[in-house]
């Protein structure tokens, strides 16, 4: 059975990071209604037997307008990332979706740990912003652990923007971790950050649910940590891998 496809056109695509590109997409036939953690695919005409088709993670929730914001890093030599960061506002794309069941569980829970590195940090994204989009929301929201981490300081994506939404709200406790540290950032990997901020201080003693994104070099030792030491099971953790 084919998968159902329609034309969107190019809003606009900007650079937010070295080698990390947004790409708004406004669809032509029909909205397309979603939740946080989903994706989208891209049928791109490109290979020797286009069209390349590929998925990328939904950077904000629905908007009145319906259009989509994706996001994606720039690959070196990547058909898929150097055709979409050259195109310009205007031109059409075909797409598909959404896909995918990763996500916060309904009804929402009381509390959610989530983890992401680099662009796996997309989708968790997403769901903040819902989450937190005006004070109404942010009332009823969820109390979130947030760790943002990534190979680099300039790849720690959206941090302002989770610094400051942490600067607002008591509810949200935020830490980024790259390399070498920095200003405001820390050094260890997330495992030892998640490991005293629930186990140190207490989190782990109050039910949350769990979401990791990623890389699976990532999302598989922090899945590792959720089972073994703070007694999950398997299934209860809620990841994403991209790899």
């Amino acid at each position: 059975m084919s998968i159902p496809t329609q034309k969107a056109r190019v809003v606009a695509v900007r650079g937010i990071a070295p080698e990390v590109w947004e790409c708004a997409l406004a669809p032509l036939a029909t909205p397309i209604h979603f939740h946080p953690g989903q994706w989208i695919s891209l049928h791109l005409p490109l290979g020797e037997r286009p069209p390349l088709i590929r998925a990328y993670s939904l950077a904000e929730p629905e908007s009145p307008s319906g259009e989509l914001v994706l996001c994606f890093d720039h690959v070196a030599g990547g058909l898929g990332s150097s055709y979409l960061s050259a195109l310009a506002g205007g031109e059409e794309l075909t797409l598909a979706g959404p896909f995918g069941h990763f996500g916060a569980p309904d009804p929402m829970p009381e509390r959610l740990v989530l983890a992401g590195r680099f662009t796996g940090i997309v989708p968790l994204r997403c769901l903040l912003r819902k989450l937190f989009r005006d004070a109404a929301t942010s009332t009823t929201a969820p109390e979130i652990l947030l760790v943002n981490g990534a190979d680099r300081a300039e790849h720690l994506l959206y941090h302002e923007e989770f610094s400051a939404l942490a600067l607002r709200t008591p509810r949200i406790r935020y830490m980024a971790t790259a390399p070498g540290g920095g200003p405001g950032l820390d050094a260890r990997p997330e495992v030892d950050i998640l490991r005293e901020a629930l186990v140190a201080e207490g989190w782990g003693e109050r039910r949350f649910v769990p979401l990791v994104s990623g890389l699976k070099a990532f999302v598989r030792p922090v899945r590792a940590f959720f089972v073994e030491e703070m007694g999950f099971e398997r299934r209860d953790v809620r990841c994403e891998t991209y790899d």
